[in-house]
This record gives C-alpha cells, sequence and structure tokens, in this order.
C-alpha cells in the first residue's frame, strides 16, 4: 500500500468539520458579548479572555483554511487549550499566577527602558513596587541564575511544558494534529516535502491541504467546544445541554464517515 493511503478519508469529511466550525464559533462569539465577571474571579477572568482570543484565532483559521498556514494557528489554539485546561485543575493558584504575570512583563519593560536612559514614571515605578511586593513571589525562580538582576520566571506557568500539562488533562490533541502540523511550522523538510512535486524538471507548490484543512478544523472544533466548557462550568452560561448535543452529532457523524470508509475497502 501506498504510504499515501493512510492519509485518504472520506471526502465529506472537510465539509463537514467546516460547517460544525461555523457552528461553534457562532455561540462562542454570541455567547462572549456583554459577559459579566468579579473583579476578583481571577480564573473566570482568565478563561473569558482564552475565550475570546480562541474566537479570533478561529475566525482567521476560518479565512486560511485549506492552506497550510492555518495548521500554525490550530497549534496555537491547542497551546491556549492546555493552558486553561491545565488551570482549570488548580483554578485559584494558577489563575492567580496567569493574571499576576502582568506584574513581571511591567517591570521588565520598565527595567528595560531605565537601563536605556528612557525615563519612567515615579508613579508607574511605585505602583508596580507595590504589586510586586504583593504577588512576585509567586513568580520567583527557585535557583536565579548567578549575577542576573533578573529573579522571576520566564513564563506564568514556570517550568511546565505543554507536554507536561498535556499528561495532566489528555494527550489527545497534542500527540495528534499539534504534533502532526509541527514540522510545517519549524520549517522542517517533511512538511516542505509535502508541499511540492515535481512536474517536466520543474518545483511545483501546493499551497492548499485538505489534510492540514481536516487536522486545523478538527482542533479548532475541539478547543472552542472545550473552551466554551470550561467558561459555562465557571460562569453558569447555561450552555452545557447544546455544547452536548453538538458534540453527540459530531461524534456520531465522523464515526460514520470512518464506518463508511471502513466497509468500502
Amino acid at each position: 500500500m501506498e504510504s499515501t493511503k493512510l492519509f485518504i478519508r472520506d471526502p465529506r469529511e472537510v465539509a463537514f468539520l467546516r460547517d460544525q466550525a461555523r457552528i461553534v464559533l457562532a455561540i462562542a462569539d454570541e455567547r462572549s458579548r456583554g459577559v459579566s465577571v468579579c473583579e476578583d474571579d481571577d480564573f473566570g477572568f482568565m478563561a473569558m479572555q482564552f475565550l475570546y482570543k480562541q474566537v479570533q484565532h478561529a475566525e482567521s483559521l476560518l479565512a486560511l483554511e485549506p492552506r497550510r498556514d492555518a495548521g500554525l494557528i490550530a497549534r496555537t489554539m491547542i497551546d491556549g487549550l492546555y493552558q486553561l485546561l491545565w488551570t482549570s485543575h488548580d483554578t485559584e493558584a494558577r489563575a492567580q499566577r496567569w493574571r499576576s504575570f502582568s506584574i513581571i512583563h511591567d517591570w521588565r519593560l520598565i527595567q528595560g527602558r531605565l537601563q536605556e536612559g528612557i525615563p519612567v514614571e515615579k508613579s508607574v515605578i511605585k505602583n508596580n513596587e507595590e504589586r510586586l511586593n504583593a504577588f512576585g513571589h509567586l513568580h520567583l525562580l527557585k535557583k536565579p541564575k548567578p549575577g542576573s538582576s533578573d529573579p522571576y520566571q520566564k513564563k506564568w506557568q514556570g517550568a511546565v511544558t505543554l507536554s507536561e500539562m498535556a499528561d495532566v488533562v489528555g494527550r489527545e490533541l497534542y500527540d495528534g494534529p499539534y504534533a502532526e502540523l509541527s514540522d510545517w511550522e519549524h520549517w522542517g523538510v517533511s512538511g516542505i516535502g509535502e508541499s511540492i512535486s515535481r512536474r517536466d524538471n520543474h518545483l511545483i507548490v501546493d499551497t492548499h491541504s485538505e489534510r492540514v484543512a481536516g487536522l486545523a478544523l478538527l482542533a479548532l472544533f475541539q478547543c472552542i467546544v472545550q473552551t466554551l466548557q470550561v467558561v459555562d462550568t465557571r460562569l453558569a452560561m447555561n450552555l452545557a445541554e447544546r455544547l452536548d448535543g453538538i458534540t453527540a452529532n459530531f461524534r456520531a457523524t465522523i464515526d460514520s464517515f470512518y464506518q463508511a470508509q471502513v466497509y468500502e475497502e
């Protein structure tokens, strides 16, 4: 069997995924408007910001696919989903770290400007110092590098990797679309090689890929649905029954495509 035979899917699948992606995107766009979040609800605030960002990514992905670069957006959507799901396992501590990391970001901007001789208002420095006194300890390195003037973690989640988050929340998307789409993002020979062919001693570049479109749309659907589920659980948006119906129909339809393919073979 030719290796490409392994990747042939039901021709109806991408069209179905595209329709389902638009359905859940419309729900997310509708329900994300005018949401009230308590000021001290760090996780509620984080979940809504992640939903807003996922909606923007989904709109861009739908505009791009079936171009291969749609896979780049799908990967960042998976990245965001995993961070949110990982945070949901310890909402108070992790969401506080995420939200308060803006203080570290501001501190680095201030230090950079001061080093370049750019003046910073005293009130800005004082405000940042007060916030560092309250939350800076959440982001301190256990072992700062000798001689370094920056004692803080590089990222809000510290040294936890996306793969380690996947171990906690499930590796399906990480080992599936995220891994398969990685070679194109990292300029690998496989990703580039799949986009080119030869004809009459000339290279032909194919900017479109139905397989990438399918993987990207699958990731979009799951990222939007699961982000909505997290938001719904936190902020009681009454979406559970509606999302359950959509996901049940989604699974049944995809399973029917697979069964039809097996039967035809």
